[in-house]
């Protein structure tokens, strides 16, 4: 298994800052996401931001989930 002693010295080694990188370079795209998901729901990009809490994502996935989603309005055809 050199391949998976190579990954385990590699992260074991690493200097702090790039654990830090990481981390914050995860949470970014996951803002960044959720944000463009709730955008196309109809609600506030900002939304996106509960999900850096722990747990609280899972739940206002439920709550908009099962709430009232807002519609579009189509204008009927002409002709």
């Amino acid at each position: 298994m050199q391949g998976y002693d190579d990954l385990c010295r590699l992260f074991g080694m690493d200097p702090f800052w790039a654990t830090y990188m990481i981390v914050f370079i995860a949470l970014t795209y996951t803002c960044c996401v959720f944000g463009v998901v709730f955008g196309k729901m109809g609600r506030s990009p900002f939304w996106g931001f509960i999900f850096l809490p722990p747990y609280f994502g899972i739940i206002a996935l439920w709550i908009f989930g099962l709430g009232r989603w807002r519609q579009e309005e189509v204008t009927p055809p002409r002709g």
